[in-house]
């Protein structure tokens, strides 16, 4: 895509989807107007709204200052997008992938996760984190449903050195979800997105995604 190019313009969505899709950020953008975030971070922001019609998002989303810039020089050079859940590997537009070639691994589905997490005495989402380890180096992360794996994440990097270079840290729910996403938030050794407080969920994580592969491909020819 050159630089006169929009995201608009794009394959992936019909006609009438863009329309539908362009009129809803419009609509997003009028109802936010002051929203007070940067424009490239508002884009990851409203595609969020967008996703769930939920504009408190926009008062809970937090970004490590670095987050974007990294996310698309991982994305850029084909890195590889480690999830907790099957939903965000099948919820990612398989056209948005093909523009960088990022591959989406899903460690929880290796078929000997449930014997790493007897062994280790620990749920299968941590145990499959911690059996990849030091593959997540330079990769992004996106923990969209297990508070369990974005802890084990996040000692990974401050005990092991593991070095992602972005954490999209946004599971849902009542018990650890807002303290795994405030022990995120704090990190500063890696780049990171959340979403502080109990909301979140494969969906949020999807859309960050989808709104960052944008961001990388942004003045590109795709």
């Amino acid at each position: 895509m050159n630089a006169s190019s929009s995201i608009e313009d794009r394959p992936g969505l019909v006609p009438a989807g863009r329309e539908i899709e362009r009129e809803s950020f419009r609509i997003i953008d009028q109802e936010m107007d002051g929203h007070g975030f940067p424009s490239d971070h508002w884009a990851v922001v409203r595609r969020v709204i967008h996703t769930t019609g939920d504009l408190d998002y926009a008062s809970r989303m937090r970004f490590h200052t670095l987050a974007l810039e990294s996310a698309a020089e991982a994305l850029r050079s084909g890195a590889g997008i480690y999830t907790d859940t099957r939903m965000i590997q099948v919820g990612l537009s398989p056209w948005r992938l093909q523009w960088f070639g990022n591959p989406v691994l899903t460690p929880v589905l290796e078929p000997e996760s449930q014997r790493w997490a007897e062994e280790m005495g620990t749920t299968r989402s941590v145990a499959a984190f911690r059996h990849v380890g030091g593959r997540m180096d330079g990769q992004i992360v996106a923990v969209g449903n297990a508070p369990t794996a974005l802890l084990e994440v996040i000692r990974l990097v401050e005990e092991d050195g593991v070095r992602p270079a972005l954490v999209i840290g946004v599971p849902v729910g009542f018990v650890q979800a807002a303290e795994s996403k405030e022990a995120l938030h704090r990190l500063e050794s890696v780049p990171s997105i959340t979403v502080l407080g109990r909301k979140g969920g494969s969906t949020v994580a999807v859309a960050i995604l989808h709104a960052l592969l944008e961001h990388a491909g942004m003045d590109r020819n795709l």
